[in-house]
């Protein structure tokens, strides 16, 4: 990819992406494209769908009401993040919400899952919106992939597979994973795990409580700090 394609914007849509065909865009792109952007007719787009790769496509007609590009080349076939990652996470107040989706898609996180706990502040976390800046990052970071959202699970419906699991306070050695093609991480909410909340996951076989140093670190923070240990 020369440098000049490489400064072209790049979308994400569940667009049929085929070398030689037309795409029509979304209303979105087509807003995004011509006001934002300001492109004009010829200019060049990246485009991905999260399963073909990635294309160049050429903007054969840009107005108000529609956009078309002519896919004409592929510059990166499909490769899905290596390993799985899971996410479980309590949502946190709006912005820092946005920045622990947005740095958790640019270390690779694959799955993200909203977990309700005792002391979760943000109990109505929209996952539209959740969506939204997944895709944004994922385009701004060039993923091929998108990682997905999962609907929203209590705490005490945590799955039954191994988990690491963030636990200040409790002696745990330094979170050091071994590789795995997949690998689930927990973090709590703002405020900590309740005491009822630390006895179940100190009983709990498939989960391994782990320390992220000798300090205590904000929730967004503990996800960085796993994310970028694997």
């Amino acid at each position: 990819m020369s440098k000049d394609q490489t400064k072209a914007p790049r979308i994400y849509g569940d667009y049929n992406l085929v070398i030689g065909s037309d795409c029509a865009l979304s209303d979105d792109h087509c807003h995004y494209l011509l006001s934002v952007m300001r492109k004009n007719d010829g200019d060049i787009v990246r485009v991905f769908n999260g399963k073909d790769g990635e294309f160049i496509g050429a903007i054969k007609k840009l107005s108000k009401r529609n956009a078309v590009l002519s896919i004409i080349e592929k510059t990166f076939d499909f490769v899905a993040t290596t390993p799985r990652v899971h996410l479980y996470f309590a949502p946190i107040k709006k912005d820092r919400l946005g920045f622990l989706i947005e740095k958790s898609v640019e270390l690779g996180v694959t799955d993200l899952h909203p977990v309700i706990t005792e002391r979760t502040q943000n109990r109505k976390a929209n996952p539209d919106k959740i969506q939204k800046q997944i895709i944004e990052a994922a385009e701004q970071c060039e993923r091929i992939d998108i990682p997905r959202i999962h609907p929203v699970i209590s705490f005490r419906d945590l799955p039954d597979t191994p988990i690491y699991c963030a636990q200040e306070r409790e002696g745990a050695a330094l979170f050091n994973p071994a590789p795995s093609d997949e690998i689930s991480i927990l973090i709590g909410p703002e405020g900590g795990w309740s005491a009822d909340e630390v006895k179940t996951l100190s009983s709990s076989a498939n989960i391994s409580a782990v320390s992220l140093g000798s300090r205590i670190l904000r929730a967004e923070t503990a996800a960085m700090f796993m994310l970028s240990r694997l």
